[in-house]
């Protein structure tokens, strides 16, 4: 896992995030210092088997953590933000920089995790120079659905390394200013050596919509519903959020906030300064019941269908105060993650059935991405002119797409390099040359712990979800037999448990009963099972054996 590199000089390392949605973690290195750009988390996919989280690979920055010299901060999305609590005491806790937003948004996940005060904190500007011996950081104001997001630029002796984070270039954002883009413009003119640039929407033609046009179409429809209006959307989209407030005051609504995540980010926005409610616009649950439904907006989490969030909670009539009504529209302000599609069907189809209007993205523009399409890739690298780019945000589809795109603008496809996890890319007076990978691999949180994904509790976990388990318990004793309590659980019916108990008591009785050895008689016990369960049921189960003496 160690870079075994000798050089000294400038590397950039994509860590994580260049292969995948997610995990986002980009490693600066110049000489003998080392900066960390985010480190994110994302969520298990299908069965996860008590996982709770992946982060990125820890291994490497571990062996390396004397020579951290910072954690820069793009923005606090959690997939570029959320797993720095999990991981902050492992790397001997460096000091971390980003925008007030983030930062405020970053302490409230500390201190879920009481490592708040052992953490370093600290606001980095737009206008603030960061100097680290020879490294130099900048930043720059980039517009995305969450506030004061940042694209970094790293001026080493080498060269200036400029990475975007997640922006998109609309000209009339909601409560922020848009892109930067003549201070990225101004970079490009004294020259950027190596640009990391955000592909998630590499196959999306065109120019991504602003944010007001999505707060001009939710308007229109606010005014005409009949009743209440349930707007869903990730926690995360505060510009939503924002608008959803301009919304309000427009039409003289008011406001329901439900959701943990929603009512926090909400809290931190207005806290800075960021949104500027008028007095009156919220409504606790006490005045609930008397606002009448055509002056009520609810805002919600829920968007992805995720079983405990409020807005299935409604739908489901597990809401303490609130339920769907057939006069409700319910908005989802928000894109399907793909690994949701079935989780949100049988949302929409719990609300259906309940009468309310369900409106989305497929009907009206009630959502837009918050990151750049094919035209906006093109301006941005255009004002960047970086000697080389490597494209980062995504799957490998979509970073070799992004080469292609700039091939048919007519930028130098060769420039682009598309990277891998772990790829190293060293620069040696303004030449690129790729290194030999560092050996990566994801880290799973189950509960409280961090695990290899190679973890043995992890593998047992899968055989029991998929093929159950067996328990034998065997007392022992020198006056009789041994006598042998069988335990079966996942991997046969109500039916034929007694049946199968039987067998296995009989085959025991046979093959083990007389064998005095403990080892010699665990190991007689796990062949003779193994083989009746394969040859019976085509099936693995996990094997536990206790012997309980008896004397």
């Amino acid at each position: 896992m160690k870079n075994e590199n000798k050089k000294t000089g400038l590397r950039v390392i994509p860590l994580s995030g260049a292969e995948t949605v997610g995990l986002n973690c980009y490693v600066i290195e110049y000489n003998d210092d080392i900066f960390v750009v985010d480190y994110g988390v994302t969520f298990p996919a299908g069965e996860s088997y008590g996982v709770d989280y992946i982060l990125p690979p820890l291994q490497w920055l571990q062996e390396n953590k004397k020579r951290i010299k910072a954690i820069i901060v793009t923005h606090s999305h959690l997939d570029h933000i959320g797993g720095i609590p999990f991981v902050i005491d492992k790397l001997g806790y460096p000091p971390v920089y980003g925008s007030p937003f983030s930062m405020e948004f970053l302490k409230e996940k500390l201190t879920e995790v009481k490592k708040e005060k052992q953490t370093k904190l600290f606001v980095a500007n737009e206008s603030d120079v960061l100097t680290f011996g020879e490294v130099k950081i900048s930043f720059i104001h980039v517009t995305h659905s969450i506030p004061q997001s940042y694209a970094i630029c790293f001026e080493t002796p080498e060269g200036r390394v400029v990475y975007t984070g997640d922006y998109k270039l609309d000209p009339k954002p909601i409560n922020q200013k848009p892109t930067d883009m003549k201070k990225i413009e101004d970079l490009g003119k004294k020259g950027v050596l190596v640009a990391l640039v955000d592909s998630t929407n590499a196959f999306e033609p065109g120019k991504s919509l602003s944010e007001t046009e999505i707060l001009e179409e939710l308007i229109e429809v606010i005014k005409n519903a009949q009743g209440r209006v349930i707007i869903a959307a990730f926690s995360s989209l505060v510009n939503r959020l924002g608008g959803v407030i301009e919304a309000a005051k427009r039409l003289n609504k008011k406001i329901f906030v439900t959701g943990r995540s929603l009512e926090s980010n909400l809290k931190i926005a207005m806290r800075i300064g960021y949104i500027h409610p008028q007095s009156g616009v919220f409504v606790t649950h006490k005045q609930l019941n008397n606002i009448p439904d055509n002056q009520l907006i609810i805002l919600t989490t829920g968007s992805q269908g995720e079983p405990m969030a409020a807005l299935t909670r409604i739908a489901t009539n597990r809401h303490k105060l609130l339920t769907i009504k057939k006069t409700d529209t319910v908005i989802m302000s928000s894109s399907i993650i793909p690994n949701n599609v079935l989780e949100v069907q049988n949302l929409m189809d719990a609300i259906a059935r309940r009468g309310a209007r369900i409106i989305n993205n497929k009907i009206m523009n009630v959502h837009v991405s918050g990151h750049p399409n094919q035209e906006d890739c093109i301006t941005m690298a255009k004002a960047l002119n970086a000697k080389y780019t490597i494209p980062v945000h995504g799957f490998a589809s979509f970073t070799s797409q992004l080469r292609y795109v700039y091939k048919q603008a007519g930028l130098p496809e060769a420039s682009v390099f598309v990277p891998v996890e772990g790829g190293v890319f060293f620069f040696d007076k303004g030449t690129i040359i790729q290194e030999q990978k560092l050996d990566v691999e994801e880290v799973l949180v189950f509960g409280k712990k961090i695990l290899s994904p190679t973890e043995p509790l992890l593998a047992d976990r899968k055989v029991m979800a998929s093929e159950g388990i067996c328990h034998v318990s065997v007392a022992r004793s020198e006056k009789k037999p041994p006598e042998f309590a069988v335990s079966l659980r996942g991997f046969v019916t109500a039916e034929e448990v007694e049946e199968m108990k039987t067998e296995i008591r009989n085959r025991l009785i046979a093959q083990v009963s007389k064998i005095k050895d403990e080892k010699t008689m665990k190991k007689q016990i796990y062949t003779t099972l193994g083989s009746f369960f394969h040859n019976k049921l085509r099936r693995y189960p996990i094997i536990a054996v206790e012997l309980v003496s008896n004397y």
